[in-house]
């Protein structure tokens, strides 16, 4: 039974321990098969690849509501409290056809509606307060709803 090299690929004969082409060395029949020196393992890297950045989810659930107008919340509602009566806290919000109607009733009816107005201002007050910030943006500044 003829042997051949792991390296050339020769044909030697069955007794011979070197290859007659390439001098390497043969494998003994029976035996397992040599080690193979002269093969290089694939790189493997020492470090772990960089993990992505995580994705930033898009803004619009949980924009910043401070910027969207939220920030007036609690300064129209503290002044509809304290002096709605007048409609100041319709002005803070751009409302100013509301507000305008407001303080020329207070002050044309020589301020005897201006309890009407001033419990208004109250009520506008206090529902300023108790909405999230959310509830606030979307339903008196995008939605620009004038009356309670």
């Amino acid at each position: 039974m003829a042997v051949f090299c792991t390296k050339c690929g020769a044909q030697n004969a069955d007794f011979a321990q070197a290859c007659a082409q390439c001098l390497a060395a043969l494998p003994v029949i029976g035996s397992q098969r040599p080690v193979q020196t002269d093969y290089q393992p694939p790189f493997q890297s020492s470090y772990e690849p960089i993990q992505p950045p995580a994705p930033l989810y898009d803004q619009s659930p949980t924009q910043d509501w401070q910027r969207a107008g939220a920030d007036k919340k609690i300064v129209a509602g503290i002044l509809g409290i304290v002096i709605g009566g007048l409609g100041i806290h319709k002005f803070i919000l751009g409302y100013q056809k509301e507000g305008l109607i407001m303080l020329l009733v207070s002050v044309l009816s020589c301020f005897t509606l201006a309890g009407v107005m001033h419990v208004i201002g109250i009520i506008e007050g206090i529902m300023y307060l108790t909405k999230t910030d959310e509830d606030f943006v979307r339903t008196y500044i995008q939605n620009r709803r004038g009356w309670f």
